[in-house]
């Protein structure tokens, strides 16, 4: 097994590979994720999903009714 080490950003949800990294798409690899601390403070951290923004802020249905256990269950 042969091993690259490199610094980078995280950049959307991922971290760039550097261009000379001989990695092939499909290619099986391990990865190690080593960090200091709390996130940068110029990170965009107030960037969330969206279960995450439905849990934060619910959408309100007027007239709308939970189904019951049962009637889940027949669906």
């Amino acid at each position: 097994m042969q091993a690259i080490e490199f610094d980078s950003v995280v950049q959307n949800a991922s971290i760039p590979l550097p261009d000379a990294s001989f990695l092939a798409s499909g290619m099986a690899v391990r990865v190690v994720v080593m960090f200091e601390g709390m996130p940068a403070a110029n990170s965009d951290s107030s960037v969330r999903d969206a279960i995450s923004e439905l849990c934060a802020s619910p959408l309100l249905v007027a007239d709308f009714a939970p189904l019951s256990r049962d009637a889940a269950h027949e669906r």
